[in-house]
């Protein structure tokens, strides 16, 4: 399955996951594994939204693929691969799994028998909960529009899953997860609420007219600049942020402030994971 394009959705993707189940007893846990073993299921486990940030994955793929040629062992940090009753699954390293190939097909004589990986035991809901968590953690950002799509998610998903829990795994503050656990309860009450899973925040948020969408000029304007950022800059505004962020304030005075405006989700995020921030000089 290619990491662009996946034709399943997300409740689809999870009913095959489901119904494949102790098909096969799992072998033993490997510590590398061919690439032919490993399967893709990124509806589940992929928590960012592919085709919007297609230039900037497809920077990152050709930046490890070059990392690979380049090292001595040809190899990256280990993928995160999981049994799903038939087929190891990548849970966490789509795009490293992407770079492999990709570095195999531009250089014929390039041998690759295996890649490094590490194995998650565990349920379908946990594994996707633990993809969460590390996708959130990894070098390529994640939306703030994913994060939120994959906290509904996990919402959904399980009700014992804490909102701490939920939080840490995805970055997203407690006040919004208290918020989409009402909108999930409302939602199960309704007899025409339909199936919570198979909605996405974005739906149930226009359905309650509690944000309206933008305009679509405003979104195509804004991918149009993100395409542009990654052509000039690639990653080095991801890796080097406090180089980023004095460019920006340099730039203008009061764009750090309107961004804060406009990133409140991820303010209290941060804040609420470490209180003290606020009283550092730095903030």
């Amino acid at each position: 399955m290619n990491l662009k394009k996946d034709e399943l959705t997300f409740v689809d993707s999870l009913a095959a996951l489901r119904s494949e189940a102790g098909t096969k007893a799992m072998p033993a846990i490997p510590s590398r594994l061919p690439l032919s073993q490993i399967r893709f299921a990124t509806a589940v486990f992929q928590p960012r939204n592919i085709d919007v940030a297609f230039l900037a994955s497809d920077s990152h793929v050709k930046s490890l693929s070059e990392a690979i040629k380049n090292t001595e062992s040809h190899d990256l940090d280990p993928v995160t691969i999981w049994w799903g009753g038939a087929s190891w699954y990548v849970i966490d390293g789509h795009h490293r799994v992407e770079a492999y190939r990709m570095a195999l097909t531009s250089d014929s004589k390039l041998r690759i028998d295996n890649i490094p990986v590490t194995a998650f035991a565990g349920t379908v809901n946990e594994a996707i909960r633990r993809a969460a968590a590390l996708n959130s953690k990894d070098k390529l950002p994640m939306s703030k529009t994913d994060k939120l799509e994959r906290a509904w998610k996990l919402v959904c998903l399980d009700d014992d899953w804490t909102g701490d829990e939920i939080r840490d795994d995805t970055s997203i503050s407690i006040r919004t997860i208290a918020t989409m656990r009402g909108e999930k309860r409302r939602l199960e009450a309704d007899p025409e609420g339909g199936a919570v899973l198979a909605l996405s925040w974005e739906e149930v948020k226009r359905a309650l007219n509690k944000e309206l969408p933008k305009d679509g000029w405003e979104e195509k304007l804004a991918i149009e600049w993100q395409k542009r950022l990654v052509k000039l800059f690639g990653t080095k505004l991801a890796q080097q942020p406090e180089i980023a962020a004095r460019a920006l304030e340099l730039y203008s005075e009061r764009l750090p402030q309107e961004l804060i405006r406009q990133w409140v989700e991820e303010v209290r995020s941060i804040v609420e994971h470490n209180p003290r921030l606020l009283d550092e000089p730095e903030f």
